[in-house]
């Protein structure tokens, strides 16, 4: 037989067999390479265990994890000195290995033993932790014992950023419900929360030296009635996250290695915050008079190009940065910014011709460059959605691509970083699919009632998990430019967290798997296959989702709005 052919031969049928390993194991996202005990055999995990880590904190927070989900509390020691005998989950946060996947920061390499040891190998302490992700995906229990697979892993994620947007802006949800989506991206690999704290309808976290952004601009008169969004129920809602909430939310998600990324809107989606300090706004207009909005859609306000506004926002900016010091970037809107009001104000026109610029567009660039130095002499970079490279995109600007995937290619032309988030497979606001849907005023949303004839915006399951970031044509030496991608949950018509989850579950799964598994590595059939046990530890939190006949796993009442 020809070498080479039997050397092809061999490599497929390894491939084959890995591939069908990984889809052996009820792990999401798919690890890169799985490799099972060749008779399917299990380990037992007890109460004899102990997890052996230097990082007594990550330690502590895989315990913690693992008790939660299997009553078992297990001691963490700094090493094995003392095991005395007793089977070790052994983490090495520290590996100075070659191996691809372990020298990779978010990498790593787990083995579980027939004997039941266990021995994670990670060059850093994100590695090392995604992995314990991945070992609390293996534990399986039944009514009598826990077991875990005699399997090896070899895993690392496809792209840096693996995002999920959160929009409070709309509604806000409070603490609990986003410490309860920072641990469910942590086990599920995703590493940036996207935060979006300011809108019209709402401005969500506390600045000490402008309190009327809270005080008034955190709080509307009402909002739109479920099931007949023209029709305000009188409901004031609001609220909005004290710094010092912030600063708790944020050590919270670093433990967890979630980064957040929070969103100011400049200069649109402005009206809560001129609400607070019209004097921000382009006052010179007629009929000038902000208010916190209590419909959703686009609204006309926008901040004025003045220096006193620029004042304003860099000190916003500046406590931005203070309480968010992890986030190498600060993203700042410049979506859906309506240039009526800059047509209209004298001002405005007068920054237009005083600074030879051409249009209200290159104004915005021009505004969002004002902006992006002063974030740039602070350390930090600007990320923004793709409106920005209207009138002229910052060199040094990263751009979130929403709309027409031909904004992506021109800005990777550029030399620009891009994040991939368009609303044809990333918006997961949109319903699945209008059959299933409860017949419930409270399960409403933006995409099915819609103006015309157009059809309603859905986004079903095996849409999202088909998604490729990377968009077509681009060259391999720019695919690196592809920062990642990010699933991104708008908040106009999810009343409360519990709706929230219906649209959330099981969607996320699916792009956790978009952004970290290799591209050959998906599949949707298997993906189909490890899902239950996802869902499965949804029911254990009694968090609610979406099941595939469209009815939703924990239907609860409305909870009631926040008052003032």
């Amino acid at each position: 037989m020809n070498p080479k052919k039997l050397l092809l031969g061999a490599l497929v049928c390894g491939l084959l067999s890995g591939a069908l390993a990984a889809a052996d194991i009820n792990v999401i996202p798919r690890p890169a390479s799985v490799v099972r005990d060749a008779a399917g055999a299990s380990a037992a995990l007890g109460a004899s265990h102990i997890i052996v880590c230097a990082d007594a904190a990550l330690g502590r927070v895989y315990a913690d994890t693992l008790f939660e989900r299997t009553g078992l509390r297990l001691p963490v020691h700094p090493t094995a000195a003392t095991a005395a005998g007793r089977p070790v989950i052994a983490v090495d946060c520290a590996s100075l290995s070659t191996d691809s996947h372990v020298a990779h920061p978010e990498g790593y390499a787990l083995e579980v033993a027939s004997d039941g040891a266990v021995r994670v190998e990670a060059s850093a302490r994100g590695g090392a932790f995604y992995a314990l992700q991945t070992l609390a995906q293996l534990v399986a229990r039944d009514d009598a014992r826990v077991t875990l697979p005699v399997v090896r892993i070899h895993d690392s994620p496809r792209f840096p950023w693996r995002g999920v947007l959160l929009d409070e802006g709309r509604h806000f949800f409070g603490p609990a419900a986003a410490k309860r989506l920072i641990d469910s991206m942590a086990l599920y690999k995703f590493n940036t929360l996207h935060w979006h704290l300011t809108e019209d309808q709402g401005w969500r976290i506390e600045i000490k030296k402008y309190p009327r952004l809270t005080q008034t601009g955190a709080w509307r008169a009402s909002s739109p009635t479920p099931g007949n969004r023209d029709m305000p129920d009188g409901v004031p809602h609001g609220g909005y996250y004290t710094q010092d909430e912030i600063r708790e939310i944020v050590a919270y998600a670093r433990s967890r290695h979630v980064t957040i990324i929070p969103e100011i809107e400049i200069p649109g989606h402005s009206s809560a915050a001129l609400a607070a300090y019209p004097e921000y706004g382009n006052t010179d207009i007629p009929d000038y008079a902000p208010k916190v909005q209590t419909t959703m859609g686009v609204k006309p306000y926008i901040y004025a190009p003045k220096e006193e506004t620029f004042r304003f926002l860099q000190d916003v900016l500046d406590e931005i940065c203070a309480l968010f010091p992890d986030a190498s970037y600060i993203h700042i809107g410049g979506d859906e910014a309506p240039k009526k009001q800059w047509k209209e104000s004298p001002f405005a026109q007068k920054v237009i011709r005083d600074n030879n610029l051409k249009d209200e567009f290159g104004l915005q660039s021009w505004f969002i460059r004002r902006i992006e130095k002063h974030l740039n002499s602070r350390g930090r970079r600007i990320v923004g959605w793709d409106e920005i490279q209207e009138g002229g995109l910052s060199p040094t600007a990263t751009m979130m691509v929403w709309r027409d995937w031909q904004w992506a290619r021109l800005a990777i032309e550029k030399g620009n970083d891009v994040v991939m988030t368009p609303s044809s497979h990333c918006y997961i606001d949109y319903v699945e699919s209008v059959e299933g849907l409860p017949d419930d005023p409270y399960y409403e949303h933006i995409g099915i009632k819609r103006s015309g004839n157009r059809p309603p915006r859905l986004l079903p399951l095996e849409k999202v998990y088909q998604f490729e970031p990377i968009p077509e044509d681009t060259p391999p030496e720019r695919e690196k430019q592809v920062l990642g991608c990010q699933a991104n949950l708008w908040g106009e018509y999810l009343f409360d967290w519990n709706r929230a989850e219906y649209n959330l579950y099981p969607r996320l799964f699916a792009m956790a798997e978009v952004a970290w598994s290799p591209k050959a590595a998906r599949d949707w059939a298997s993906f189909q296959q490890r899902l239950p046990a996802a869902l499965r530890r949804l029911d254990q939190l009694q968090a609610n989702y979406r099941r595939a006949d469209g009815s939703p796993a924990q239907h609860r009442a409305p909870a009631e709005p926040a008052r003032q």
